[in-house]
């Protein structure tokens, strides 16, 4: 009995020669069952992407952090109870794609890689062409070690204390009559307050931040 799938050969350059002839190149041949995807259904992909891009220039939204405020902080023995309030900017540059932030998004602050506190952003609509505040409340409980707990009180004394704040949120691009897939936003700032204070809007000192939009 003959071999029921055949390899497939196509020829690399005229430049490369195999004894006087184009050398060949396998192919594995098609998985059992499966058929190759004809050649008009692959133009019709690049075709529908390419007016994708070409009419809706899709561009990717931008984020800041740009206020940090405590409403509360209570270090009691090794116990931490913290509400604060982070405002996150966020920049829609798009003029054809509106964008829709789901469920799902999470906001934490840690101090040394100890998370003290977290929350969730809104679910809504951004248009178009928009920038829009948001405003995030995260809320802890959480029992520091020794050395954690030293170290906060040093640094609230030299008015300078370190944060980290995790992002993730997942948004779609609503174009007129459909929706993308989930994209992922993924965002990490480091940050330097000058004072925890309870109902005090704190002084950002330094910040950097870096931010992925999984396009």
């Amino acid at each position: 009995m003959g071999n029921q799938y055949q390899p497939y050969y196509a020829h690399v350059p005229d430049q490369a020669h195999y004894y006087g002839q184009p050398q060949p190149y396998y192919y594995p041949p098609p998985h059992p069952g499966q058929n190759p995807v004809p050649r008009y259904h692959k133009e019709q992909r690049v075709g529908a992407m390419a007016f994708f891009i070409l009419y809706y220039n899709p561009q990717k939204p931008n984020y800041d952090v740009k206020e940090f405020a405590v409403k509360s902080f209570n270090l009691n023995d090794n116990t931490l109870e913290t509400d604060f309030k982070v405002s996150v900017e966020a920049d829609n540059p798009n003029d054809k794609i509106s964008i829709l932030y789901e469920k799902g998004s999470m906001f934490a602050v840690s101090y040394q890689g100890t998370r003290i506190c977290s929350g969730s952003g809104p679910e809504f609509q951004q248009p178009t062409k928009n920038v829009s505040m948001l405003n995030i409340s995260l809320e802890g409980k959480n029992d520091l070690n020794s050395n954690v707990k030293d170290s906060f009180i040093e640094d609230q004394k030299n008015g300078k204390i370190p944060l980290d704040i995790h992002i993730y949120v997942p948004i779609k691009f609503a174009l007129e009559n459909s929706k993308s897939k989930i994209i992922d936003v993924m965002m990490k700032c480091y940050i330097e307050v000058d004072s925890l204070k309870r109902d005090k809007k704190s002084k950002i000192l330094n910040k950097i931040c870096h931010y992925k939009v999984n396009f």
